[in-house]
């Protein structure tokens, strides 16, 4: 590489960030890339450190140890691609994905091999950047966070440096060109039109900068594609309503955000639009009632039994619910394929039921489905699918009306709902109601002597402080980053004891199960929790970044009692055991101040990329014309443009007298040993006399001597060089300054002589 340092450092600096961005981008998928890519940098580091003090690699020897390379990497291919696929639970790496991202490795191990090599022509050159670039581009289709955006920006700039400097490489020829190719691409090129390599990185900077200018406004008035997401044969793992994803908690990976509108609530009361929704308010999707190995079902029908609900009419009139009633309309794009209700769902005993479905036919009422919700019995053909629910906000916000299972063996109608799977949240759920025993939350005889479970008069009391008890503890933290240490554990045995880390999925399954096995029905709800309200008044997007996951638990009324023949009063609990800073406690607890920086930045980046919608970008592009406009803006911004170029102005006639005045003084000195010369031999300047003056006296007098005749000229082509550089701005060439200097020798050989 050319001794230049800006082009080595601005080279061995991108590839070094080319080389981080694929470590990093794999780094979730396959941690041993991490480690390449440190390697390399530090390989890196040692080249850079030590390229102009020993020879490295000769062609030959070169080429043997990329051979070297590629026949360890094809190894580690080989045997990296047969361990992922002979794995029984891959759903986080897809064979088409497997097969791009071992090429990361290769790229990373490459680089440094091509840099030791020691003769390195222009095409090498390219070679680099190109493997840098496809590395970069690779890295960006794997990874979409804050860090990888922050290494991709270094490496632009980095990169638009180094081709910089290597332009200006090529065109003065200190990089050898392509063997049998010509020396010079831009032949013609007169060597004084070549600008010099100082502030070529603010240049590079400069135009890193201008292009963001243009980019970042563009990123905000272009509207959002309707097209899906390419993702290069990767599964994607977001947060949204995904029956697959939601259901399965076997999924690792980070959760991406997805700010796409899922479906639109029109709240309306008594008419007229409904301007104070609850943004926290639940919307309830699917109910799930058999759990297996970490996946979630839907499971039969439960309790189907059930008595004084609503009554079923061919017609559908809106129920009287009573004070506060307003009435929902949804609209939800058949795509979603769900049926969304407000939590908890309010019904009046023997009147209709608060959802009915628009048809040609008129208004069609849904029908109970058992858990604590309505359903539609028919198929969705309707794009999009539109249907209203008559609600009421109840005292307590998470409890159902009640209602009775009059089913002959109601113990048999509820099994399949405490049913617990796994026989560790057992062992966790006994610690827990221990706990409460001793604290004196719960009474010392509350087990019952036969089962050793907790009495029903108790269940209530221990949904709600289990369901505390998760949401509080420091123990267990939310994030959005899922990950399996213990594959052979099931994943809420490997969630309550060992990564104590995950989404509100896993921290609902848990609460779910650790229910069953204290003998608690209760079943998992998916769905969303929250809403944003819109342009139109009363109407409300519900997003798939709100997508969420909860448990209801059946529990039984014990006040006042029941009546001899009667059953007694039953009702569905709305449980959320998922801590209330969920959206945005991403960072590890016993993190640093680093990670919390980390944290912050990814929620900017997130903020202003990954959670952007239309309406946010438009809400920004607002706001930011408004205080563009302002009058004391606007006297900011031209006083700070005026002090700018006054500043700019100063400085330029400054670099201008100095530069002159270093020049003059650098003109003068080189004159004076013209003068200094004649002056040990007895020639000195008459006051007033200028230098041509003295020159030609000078020449005039060296013309009579014998030894000195040939060399009278000098001092007249010295005063003539010095006039042209001094008042005509004609710089010396090196050609001329070594002609001068000849003669000068000349000269003073001639003077010494006797």
């Amino acid at each position: 590489m050319p001794a230049d340092s800006a082009f080595r450092l601005s080279t061995y600096l991108a590839l070094a960030l080319a080389c981080l961005c694929i470590g990093y981008a794999e780094s979730t998928l396959m941690p041993e890339v991490a480690a390449f890519a440190v390697l390399s940098v530090a390989l890196m580091f040692v080249l850079y450190r030590n390229e102009n003090r020993y020879e490295y690699l000769s062609i030959p020897a070169a080429n043997r140890l990329g051979l070297v390379i590629m026949l360890l990497y094809f190894a580690w291919a080989l045997v990296r691609v047969a361990s992922e696929l002979k794995r029984p639970d891959r759903p986080e790496v897809e064979v088409q994905l497997l097969m791009i991202m071992v090429f990361g490795p290769l790229l990373i191990l490459l680089m440094p091999a091509k840099l030791a090599r020691r003769e390195k022509h222009v095409g090498d050159y390219w070679g680099l950047h190109a493997a840098a670039l496809c590395g970069v581009a690779l890295s960006g289709a794997l990874a979409e966070n804050a860090i990888t955006f922050a290494l991709a920006g270094l490496y632009a700039c980095a990169a638009v440096w180094s081709l910089t400097q290597f332009y200006l490489s090529r065109v003065t020829g200190s990089v050898p060109p392509i063997p049998n190719r010509p020396a010079q691409l831009f032949a013609g090129t007169p060597l004084t039109s070549i600008p010099t390599r100082r502030g070529e990185l603010r240049r590079a900077l400069f135009l890193v900068g201008l292009a963001l200018s243009v980019a970042f406004p563009l990123y905000f008035v272009t509207p959002r594609s309707s097209a899906g997401k390419l993702d290069f044969g990767k599964t994607r793992v977001e947060i949204g309503y995904s029956a697959d994803q939601m259901t399965d908690l076997n999924q690792v990976g980070e959760l991406k955000v997805n700010p796409d509108v899922a479906f639109e609530v029109l709240a309306e009361t008594d008419g007229q639009p409904k301007a104070d929704m609850n943004v926290e308010q639940r919307w309830r999707g699917q109910v799930l009632r058999r759990y297996f190995n970490g996946r979630w079902q839907r499971g039969d029908n439960a309790l189907p039994g059930v008595d004084g609900v609503t009554r079923t009419t061919a017609t559908w009139a809106i129920p009287r619910l009573g004070h506060g009633q307003c009435t929902f309309t949804f609209s939800v794009p058949k795509k979603l394929a769900g049926r969304f209700l407000a939590d908890p769902v309010v019904w009046a005993g023997g009147g209709p039921p608060p959802v009915a479905t628009f048809t040609d036919a008129g208004l069609q009422p849904w029908t109970w489905a058992g858990d604590g919700s309505f359903y539609w019995k028919n198929s969705l053909d309707a794009d999009p699918f539109t249907y209203v629910q008559a609600w009421r906000p109840e005292s307590d916000s998470d409890l159902s009306p009640p209602f009775h299972i009059i089913d002959p063996d109601p113990t048999a109608t509820i099994r399949p709902i405490i049913q617990n799977p796994v026989p560790r949240v057992k062992e966790y759920a006994d610690a827990l109601v221990t706990t409460l025993i001793r604290k004196g939350e719960l009474p010392a005889d509350c087990r019952d002597r036969a089962t050793d479970l907790p009495r029903p008069l108790f269940h209530d009391r221990i949904a709600r402080a289990f369901t505390t008890h998760l949401a509080t503890t420091p123990e267990l933290t939310y994030t959005t980053n899922l990950r399996r240490d213990r594959k052979d554990l099931d994943p809420v045995e490997e969630f309550l004891f060992h990564t104590k880390a995950g989404h509100c999925e896993r921290f609902a399954s848990s609460l779910a199960l650790m229910l069953r096995s204290q003998g608690i029905p209760a079943v998992l709800v998916l769905g969303f929790k929250g809403c944003e309200p819109t342009e139109e008044p009363g109407k409300y997007a519900v997003k798939q970044e709100h997508a969420h996951a909860w448990v209801d638990a059946l529990i039984v009324e014990f006040t006042p009692a029941a009546k001899r023949g009667i059953p007694p009063i039953s009702r569905w609990r709305s449980l959320d055991p998922t801590p209330s800073s969920a959206a945005v406690a991403t960072a590890d607890p016993n993190g640093t101040w680093a990670s919390d920086a980390q944290s912050w930045v990814t929620g900017r980046f997130d903020d202003l990329f990954g959670r952007s919608t239309p309406e946010k970008r438009r809400k920004t592009l607002t706001t930011f014309a408004e205080w563009a406009t302002r009058t004391d803006v606007l006297v900011a911004i031209a006083g700070g443009a005026i002090s700018i170029f006054l500043l700019r102005r100063g400085l330029r006639r400054q670099r201008r007298t100095t530069a002159a005045v270093a020049s003059l003084a650098a003109e003068s000195q080189w004159f004076g040993r013209l003068l200094s010369l004649l002056a040990s031999h007895g020639f000195t300047p008459a006051p007033g006399e200028t230098p041509r003056e003295f020159a030609a006296g000078v020449a005039d007098v060296l013309r009579t001597r014998t030894g000195t005749s040939p060399v009278a000229d000098v001092p007249s082509e010295w005063a003539t060089a010095y006039y042209e550089a001094r008042f005509g701005g004609i710089p010396l060439t090196p050609n001329r300054t070594a002609a001068l200097e000849a003669r000068l020798t000349e000269l003073k050989r001639a003077l010494s002589e006797p």
